[in-house]
């Protein structure tokens, strides 16, 4: 049996507005939803039931959608002030037979339609990336190349029809942007036309589903190198008023992309970021006790000096014999510091890899690499601890040493996430700091192009 489904939409003459919504005869619970780029919880998020939805939270003009229950299915719409329309709907199939009175909502129903089209590429595409396949920038545009240009030809079509300060215009815009754009680590020209055409100064981007992907784009064309994406971030953050409304969200991505342990140099890269636009906000975008937690942060992270001999670790091992890393150390030519849970997903995935590249960086390099490491998760059972060691086979040249819950290495080290992982020479000196097996292999790499007659 055909149910039908009509929402109307009303926004007010104000920037930030409240809405209403009505509903006639659906059996299906729906969802309004925000597509604010970090997913926030500061928009309106409710549920449409019985005939009516209001909400006091106000809303400012962009991209929403109603999602229904229980095949997930999402509608999106623009939302711009004083705006009134209606949507309607038919049958089971919502997006099939959706249509609004709204002619730039049509146009948005429409594109839909022909994105969803496509989807079997998208799911071709979830598969050779769950076999292990790596795109490159270039191959990843060319597995798409069909549906990219049916659909930048739609967009390119429809903006000549849009109001241009519409923010579905701004939308189309923004993805054209994107799919014009191909990120090369080497191509300097490229990187400032593509940032050139950001529209970082419109607060409605905010409100788009592309925000996120723009800046990812954009940090893309930066080596994975601490300075390098540092002027990136410089470059970002200037365009963005230190008291606007997307200052904190920019500054929450901005510092899980610093942190990132693939990039080389993260810490000190993490440190400049927290000191310079948490702590130097000047702007009321942050409480004091928001500040102060950033200022002590960036100073635990300042302590873990390059080339200073790490904090000595004394603990038992599984078979409860008592164990020394600044010894151990001393017995390899490096030493690979790893704090993990056993437990912890991330670990169970990480922790086998890098032991893995580990073993393969010692093999070709000739060298010796030791692993010290630390069951960073109090209270675990020694049942849990050993399952992990022997499930994982991590035990190559390897020292397995349990840290209490209340020891202060936890923090000498900045241990408070798992995996962390250090890397050690000979002297008992950090010589890289919060890597990864990406990072890893980097440090090798260059220890391995510096000594071209090594094998």
């Amino acid at each position: 049996m055909n149910r039908f489904f009509a929402l109307l939409l009303f926004i007010p003459l104000f920037t930030q507005a409240q809405f209403k919504i009505t509903v006639s005869r659906t059996k299906d619970p729906v969802y309004f939803r925000g597509t604010l780029f970090d997913e926030k919880n500061y928009l309106a998020k409710d549920t449409v039931r019985g005939t009516l939805l209001t909400s006091k939270t106000p809303i400012k003009g962009g991209i929403y959608y109603l999602q229904f229950a229980p095949s997930k299915e999402r509608i999106y719409f623009n939302i711009e002030n004083n705006d009134q329309f209606a949507l309607t709907f038919s049958g089971p199939a919502y997006l099939a037979t959706a249509h609004s009175s709204d002619p730039k909502n049509e146009v948005f129903l429409n594109y839909q339609r022909l994105e969803k089209s496509f989807s079997v590429i998208d799911s071709l595409y979830q598969v050779e990336i769950a076999r292990g396949r790596k795109f490159k920038f270039a191959e990843k545009a060319a597995f798409f190349q069909s549906k990219t240009a049916a659909l930048v030809a739609f967009r390119k079509k429809a903006l000549a029809t849009l109001p241009p300060s519409s923010t579905l215009a701004l939308y189309f815009k923004s993805l054209n942007t994107l799919d014009e754009s191909v990120p090369s680590r080497t191509d300097y020209a490229a990187r400032v036309r593509f940032f050139t055409k950001i529209p970082f100064s419109d607060g409605k981007l905010l409100f788009t589903p592309v925000y996120r992907s723009l800046l990812v784009e954009y940090l893309s064309y930066y080596p994975l190198q601490a300075d390098s994406i540092r002027v990136g971030v410089e470059k970002a953050m200037s365009k963005i008023d230190c008291g606007a409304k997307s200052y904190p969200f920019l500054f929450d991505y901005f510092s899980s992309v610093m942190k990132n342990r693939n990039i080389v140099g993260n810490t000190e890269g993490y440190a400049w970021f927290l000191t310079k636009y948490g702590v130097g906000n000047a702007c009321g975008a942050f409480t004091a006790a928001q500040k102060k937690a950033f200022k002590e942060e960036a100073e635990k992270l300042s302590a873990l000096k390059s080339n200073a001999v790490a904090a000595n670790i004394v603990l038992k091992d599984t078979a409860g014999a008592t164990q020394d890393l600044h010894k151990f150390a001393s017995e390899n030519d490096y030493t690979l510091l790893m704090f993990y849970a056993p437990t912890c997903d991330h670990c169970q995935k990480e922790v086998p890899e890098i032991d893995s590249t580990t073993s393969v960086i010692s093999r070709i390099m000739n060298l010796k690499i030791g692993r010290f490491a630390v069951c960073n998760e109090p209270g675990v059972s020694r049942a849990v601890w050993l399952d992990f060691i022997s499930k994982y086979r991590v035990n190559t040249n390897v020292l397995h040493v349990d840290l209490p819950a209340n020891s202060p290495l936890r923090s000498t080290y900045d241990a408070f996430s798992n995996p962390t992982f250090y890397l050690l020479n000979r002297k008992g000196e950090i010589v890289a700091k919060k890597i990864s097996p990406t990072t890893l292999r980097k440090y090798f790499a260059g220890l391995q192009s510096a000594r071209p007659n090594v094998p």
